[in-house]
């Protein structure tokens, strides 16, 4: 299940940085407006913090006393 969940979340952090590379080379011929722009780039810094953030397991505060 996490590794589904981290697919998921590469995949879409690997389209957002194409999309903004794609803006950076298009310039103002983008179709971007700049909402969509600051949508892709929170989307990249909420994967980094899912990625630094430990997993939490609903199994971590049990032990087997």
């Amino acid at each position: 299940m996490n590794l589904t969940r981290e697919i998921m979340v590469n995949n879409s952090v690997k389209l957002a940085q194409f999309k903004l590379a794609q803006h950076r080379v298009q310039g103002t011929r983008s179709k971007l407006n700049i909402f969509e722009v600051a949508q892709l780039l929170d989307a990249i810094r909420t994967a980094e913090q899912m990625k630094s953030a430990p997993s939490n397991s609903i199994f971590h505060s049990i032990s087997m006393n």
